[in-house]
């Protein structure tokens, strides 16, 4: 398999372990010692569920346990199919199927514990004294990318928070590593968010800034907006746009009421990632955003315009376009793929194609710059 799955628990009880690789298949789940993850925790039978890969997805089989397996909350009686982002329960303890790159070859497992979709580096102690300070301190830069029409004029850009903590590395993926670990990544989102902001503003950039959250801050949507009215109330210039993963989108009433709500503060709502798991198109109809961001992975090697990949990407962008919702693309790198896209159709485009993410504050850097744009 090109990537790797794992089942993330909700973090509410501590004796379960936080992250439960799915390496080996079939997966047996239990207490019983045969079991390839085993898990002595009350509740679980000693052979609760079993995880298998089918060769294109992820079923999930409960195995006569005592207290059941759910599926986003309903109990299954029969094998299921579970998609990235979905909520799995053995009894009552609480998990997410998550999805993260391959270890690299030669990299040992042994030496790395898995947070989230980025693994923990193995003198994590000792970046731990770091993180604070830079949590403290606020060291960090506001970053930006380029999001251009589908003729390559400069349309947006997305903000992206890194690192200026000289032990810790630049990008935000080993920050939300050590964050998920002290359960600090609401406050590391914030402290990103509010640079990003600060720093556009400065700049005096006036064109949509896309911007996103961390997953963690989905579970309370309440405080999340009180914060986005404060950020407005800072920054009432910026033309932004909130983007909401796809497997966040769970509950219609909810993202109905975070939709009027982003509309009473002037900010645009975008939905991120879509396809990477569920592609949850009820949530699309009912709530539907502005613009929708298509995951890279439907355009990761896209260079043939016979190929599924791209019938799939055409019959999604033509649904989508029928709502009235502007589509973007993600991930493009190659001549080939940006023609491919303009012939479907796409809207807006992203990717190291276009240009490299660069800091908000690089005075060579311009909000009408093409860089590399055909």
């Amino acid at each position: 398999m090109p990537q790797r799955y794992y089942l993330e628990s909700s973090g509410k009880d501590a004796s379960l372990p936080r992250h439960l690789p799915l390496d080996d298949f079939p997966a047996v789940i239990g207490r019983h010692p045969e079991c390839n993850i085993q898990l002595g925790v009350d509740r679980v039978s000693r052979r609760h569920a079993r995880v298998d890969y089918s060769g294109s997805s992820l079923v999930v089989e409960d195995l006569g346990s005592t207290n059941g397996t759910f599926v986003n909350h309903r109990q299954i009686f029969q094998p299921t199919v579970i998609n990235v982002g979905d909520v799995v329960h053995l009894a009552d303890h609480e998990f997410r199927l998550m999805m993260g790159r391959e270890v690299s070859r030669g990299q040992s497992r042994g030496d790395e514990t898995m947070v989230g979709m980025t693994a923990l580096p193995r003198d994590f102690p000792l970046k731990m004294p770091a993180f604070f300070q830079l949590l403290e301190e606020g060291l960090v830069a506001g970053f930006c990318q380029p999001i251009v029409t589908a003729s390559g004029e400069p349309f947006a850009l997305e903000l992206l928070g890194r690192s200026t903590h000289p032990s810790l590395d630049e990008g935000a993926g080993e920050l939300f590593a050590l964050a998920g670990a002290l359960e600090a990544e609401v406050r590391l989102s914030r402290l990103l968010r509010q640079r990003c902001f600060e720093e556009a503003s400065r700049r005096g950039l006036t064109m949509p800034l896309f911007f996103n959250n961390h997953p963690v801050e989905c579970e309370d949507l309440g405080g999340l907006m009180d914060e986005l009215h404060r950020l407005r109330g800072l920054y009432p210039d910026l033309a932004l746009v909130f983007e909401v993963h796809e497997s966040a989108v769970t509950d219609l009433g909810a993202m109905a009421e975070v939709k009027s709500e982003l509309r009473q503060l002037d900010i645009e709502l975008a939905y991120d990632d879509f396809g990477a798991g569920q592609a949850r198109l009820l949530e699309l109809a009912e709530v539907p955003p502005d613009y929708l961001k298509f995951d890279m992975a439907l355009v990761q090697d896209l260079t043939e315009a016979g190929s599924a990949r791209y019938r799939m990407l055409e019959s999604l962008n033509s649904m989508i376009a029928d709502l009235g919702v502007s589509t973007l693309v993600e991930g493009v790198e190659l001549e080939e793929t940006v023609e491919l896209c303009r012939r479907i159709g796409i809207d807006y485009m992203q990717g190291f194609y276009f240009g490299r993410p660069r800091p908000i504050a690089d005075p060579d850097y311009h909000q009408t710059e093409k860089e590399s744009a055909p």
